[in-house]
């Protein structure tokens, strides 16, 4: 083979490295984090006010895994905080939920573009069973926005819980938490 062949077959080489390396780096997907501070406003089946909470939250979107993890700590009224993490398995715009604690498990739908969902309703059963219907709406990264309707497992309503939520720094994240959560 000649200097002139060889050089021809170097730059193919080259450009078909370059090309295999740039679809691995498209068909790999970065793993999403989302930090969070809002309220959740509790009210009686009747529409009465209960109080309120704080919650702290953040979710990591895993396109690879086909999974996301949310997490909250969520603040009583009389101060006590508690963290609470659930882990979703996402199978196409469908997903199966449980929490760490084995407490609480459900499934529910997502609609949007994937892994960028717009909106996702959810029904999760507790082992008491207390069923709770989930609806997020998520047009925004910034802002999510969910009501959730607390039934006995006889349908009987308990209580609403309408969530607002805004998009915080990791860094404010991490502060809140770690005070949070001081022992």
């Amino acid at each position: 083979m000649n200097r002139q062949s060889r050089a021809v077959v170097k730059r193919s080489l080259l450009s078909f490295a370059i090309l295999i390396s740039g679809a691995l780096r498209v068909s790999a997907v970065e793993v999403e984090k989302f930090y969070y501070v809002g309220e959740v406003k509790l009210s009686s089946a009747d529409g009465k006010p209960l109080g309120s909470q704080v919650i702290l939250f953040d979710k990591t979107h895993d396109p690879d895994n086909s999974s996301m993890i949310e997490s909250a700590v969520v603040v009583h009224p009389d101060g006590k905080a508690e963290e609470h993490t659930m882990r979703l398995t996402v199978k196409g715009n469908s997903f199966t939920l449980v929490d760490d604690a084995k407490t609480i498990e459900g499934t529910g739908t997502l609609l949007g573009p994937a892994w960028k969902w717009t909106y996702f309703k959810a029904v999760y059963k507790s082992k008491t069973g207390v069923q709770i219907e989930d609806e997020n709406f998520m047009a925004d990264d910034s802002v999510i926005v969910a009501r959730k309707k607390v039934s006995t497992p006889d349908g009987k309503v308990l209580m609403y819980m309408d969530m607002s939520l805004k998009e915080i720094t990791p860094r404010t994240f991490e502060i809140l938490k770690t005070g949070l959560l001081k022992k």
